[in-house]
């Protein structure tokens, strides 16, 4: 995994264009046409979007990058969207996607016509970097709507573009009668996401981006997301660079186009039994005339008893082969990556279970590992209560904490590090630390400290929420310096000045720790992967 210090051919290009778009920028450009700007109307190539003034931000909403997958576009490839002629003037985000989940994160409102995507721009002289944000909930819940102030991000000079697709039972099932002409089902929300990408390299230029300079991330399910366009070959050339936030889980639980297919026919027919339906063959005609209602609910329910948190499938088409296998065989898609995961993922879930149950106790903590994580009860015997606080109600919440981070999160994340630098390829890792972290669920009323759990890291890239002191502040300033300087150079030290230089990661001693001041600051971690057991209980691991 050692790398030669030599500049890659691809990265001295990457540098040079930096370089060129930096120099330019400085003198005003070569001529009208090399200093973008955000205009207050922009032309795509369906017709003209007007912007909203925010303050030193131009964002543009609702705008279609494909046709609404309703009718029979329903569990098909997404459309070209139709051209329109007056300006739109959407001045907030679209409804979201439909959700097909029981979770308690689902948004209100969901649609099926709900592919659309916001722009938001800075108002200053480009072309800018351009980073297309891909949203989390498990594959069956969240929106745009959620990230519709990427001010910190943009306030230092990039595009971003929040992109929605189609999630739970719209996006994810593979019912053969759904079969395309080469024989793939499935992955419609995946497909979604690329056909945004492709919006993008089309229009994005007219919104004063640079379409050879976009970065996709994404944390949780949109992480995943990004794993998949790292290894599908319908991606390549949509995108230069890659961010994966926690997106690093459940690439074992990956279903063959057969196991999909066998399991969307049993969910199609509970569904349909439940529903009181009945189609005289259930083929692509029954299942895209079936009505909204039987959708949101028998639908949704047999689905998500089916699989309450899907992943993208191998379909052949934009899977040919698992993204672990793709990794293994060296055809990813080669760019330069930044890979991470919280120090305390876990902690979501377990305050989750707590809403809705009493605490774990001492003697709940094995039956939890083999319930909710599929674990040995033996595992306990690794992660004693001792170990986690001289407080005994809150010991087995902490530690189940750290068994679902270690297993789940942290080593993947790991061991995804090494596969890309074992391919000479650039990759930075991080551990977000904030211990303070404000927590999305549960502040008062979880008995235990959530710590830096899962998504806890987003509110530094997104004002999601006041922050409520100044070290919180400054590290949301310097989070999004090394996101930001990644998205314009392709390396995090490389732009706006940070206070501790990244190194990139080589080895597991090279982890760049994100943290508040009282917490320790960014700092080299040398000690992740003790920390998180990945060479002891989980040396299986293998991605």
């Amino acid at each position: 995994m050692k790398k030669d210090g030599f500049i890659q051919p691809a990265r001295l290009r990457t540098l040079l264009a930096s370089a060129a778009i930096t120099l330019l920028a400085a003198c005003g450009g070569g001529s009208d046409d090399d200093a973008k700007r955000a205009p207050d109307v922009a032309k795509t190539t369906k017709g003209e979007v007007r912007a909203v003034d925010r303050a030193g931000m131009r964002s543009y909403f609702g705008i279609p990058f494909a046709a609404p997958p309703v009718g029979n576009l329903r569990w098909a490839p997404p459309a070209p969207a139709a051209n329109w002629t007056a300006p739109l003037a959407k001045t907030q985000s679209a409804a979201p996607c439909l959700q097909t989940s029981s979770s308690s994160f689902r948004l209100p409102n969901g649609q099926e016509d709900c592919l659309y995507l916001d722009v938001h721009a800075p108002t200053g002289d480009g072309p800018f970097p351009v980073m297309v944000w891909i949203h989390g909930g498990a594959f069956n819940t969240g929106g745009t709507v959620t990230y519709a102030d990427p001010s910190p991000l943009v306030s230092k000079g990039v595009i971003v573009v929040n992109i929605a697709y189609r999630m739970g039972a719209m996006g994810f099932l593979g019912h053969p009668a759904l079969k395309a002409a080469d024989g793939s089902v499935g992955n419609y929300g995946i497909m979604d996401q690329q056909a945004a990408l492709r919006w993008v390299q089309e229009n994005i230029e007219s919104f004063g981006g640079a379409k050879n300079n976009v970065t996709i991330f994404g944390e949780s399910a949109g992480g995943f997301s990004v794993m998949t366009h790292l290894a599908s070959p319908l991606s390549r050339g949509l995108f230069s660079k890659a961010i994966v936030q926690s997106g690093g889980y459940a690439f074992d639980r990956q279903l063959t186009r057969e196991a999909l297919e066998a399991q969307s026919t049993t969910i199609v027919n509970n569904a349909l039994t439940a529903a009181g339906v009945t189609c005289a063959t259930v083929d692509a005609a029954c299942l895209r005339g079936l009505s909204a209602d039987v959708v949101n609910n028998q639908l949704a329910t047999a689905f998500t008893t089916a699989n309450s948190s899907p992943v993208p499938s191998v379909d052949g088409r934009v899977l040919p082969r698992s993204i672990k296998a793709t990794f293994a065989a060296g055809e990813n898609n080669r760019v330069p990556v930044v890979n991470g995961s919280n120090r305390d993922e876990w902690s979501l879930f377990v305050a989750a279970r707590e809403l809705a149950a009493p605490p774990l106790t001492a003697a709940g903590y094995p039956t939890y590992l083999q319930t909710s994580l599929g674990l040995p009860a033996t595992v306990a015997s690794l992660y004693p209560l001792t170990d986690y606080g001289t407080n005994a109600a809150q010991q087995p919440s902490l530690a189940a904490t750290a068994v679902g981070t270690d297993v789940v999160f942290a080593c993947p994340a790991l061991n995804l590090s090494k596969r890309i630098a074992a391919q000479n390829s650039q990759i930075w890792m991080y551990e977000f630390r904030d211990r303070t972290a404000i927590p999305s669920i549960g502040r008062t009323t979880v008995s235990f400290p959530q710590g830096a759990g899962h998504s806890y890291e987003l509110q530094y890239l997104f004002n999601l929420r006041d922050l409520e002191n100044n070290e919180r502040r400054d590290l949301q300033t310097s989070m999004s310096r090394y996101w930001t300087n990644f998205s314009r150079t392709g390396d995090p030290n490389n732009g706006t000045a940070v206070a501790v230089a990244w190194p990139a990661f080589t080895a597991p001693d090279k982890v760049l720790a994100l943290d508040v001041a009282s917490g320790g600051g960014n700092r080299v971690l040398t000690t992740f992967e003790a920390e998180h057991k990945c060479a002891t209980a989980w040396s299986s691991l293998t991605f």
